[in-house]
């Protein structure tokens, strides 16, 4: 099977980022996103959705995050998803779009593993915004003092037991390490297209 080349051309309000010749060979394999609650995360995934061909999503929603109160998926559940997803879809390219928080190192490796185990490709993208625009969308969110004062107690407990990609754990991964991704989602977006092509 050829590989499929494509142009990517993004339009956000008056700017105009645009990524050339991408080039993306089926059957093209797992990205893992992942980061600190209110990184960006769900926001790259539904972009790269748009760009990426015959992708699909699976998702551990952040019970952090309002109108998210579904329990979290483990990751164990998540992990058989990720095989039954790829098993199912054997004959078809496609990308599989995997949104969770992965705050472990050993986590990563785990859902790195079975990428491995399932023969496909796979980049881990670790999506933060800072902790300035996270608490911006955070109050943004909330519709009183009291909610606003558990959400901000929550989110530092999970900003604290979240373990950042060390530069050994990105070249192992492999991953791409993105900042600013909500004030920067256009340039994220290339970014990770450009490396998932030359993966």
């Amino acid at each position: 099977m050829t590989a499929a080349s494509a142009t990517a051309v993004m339009m956000r309000g008056p700017r105009l980022l645009r990524a050339t010749s991408i080039t993306i060979a089926p059957p093209a394999g797992l990205i893992a996103i992942g980061g600190p609650p209110f990184g960006g995360k769900s926001a790259l995934a539904a972009e790269l959705l748009d760009w990426l061909p015959r992708a699909v999503k699976l998702e551990a929603p952040d019970s952090l995050i309002p109108g998210r109160r579904q329990a979290p998926r483990s990751l164990e559940s998540l992990v058989r998803e990720v095989r039954r997803t790829i098993h199912e879809k054997r004959g078809a390219p496609q990308n599989l779009l995997v949104v969770s928080r992965f705050p472990t190192r050993e986590q990563r490796r785990r859902v790195r593993a079975a990428a491995r185990d399932l023969g496909v490709r796979f980049l881990f993208v670790e999506a933060r915004s800072g902790e300035r625009s996270a608490r911006q969308r955070l109050l943004a969110r909330t519709q009183s003092i009291v909610d606003a004062k558990q959400l901000i107690a929550r989110y530092r407990e999970a900003l604290a037991g979240y373990r950042p990609v060390s530069r050994v754990e990105q070249l192992m991964l492999p991953a791409v390490r993105l900042e600013r991704v909500q004030s920067e989602l256009n340039e994220a977006v290339a970014r990770v297209l450009a490396v998932w092509a030359r993966s």
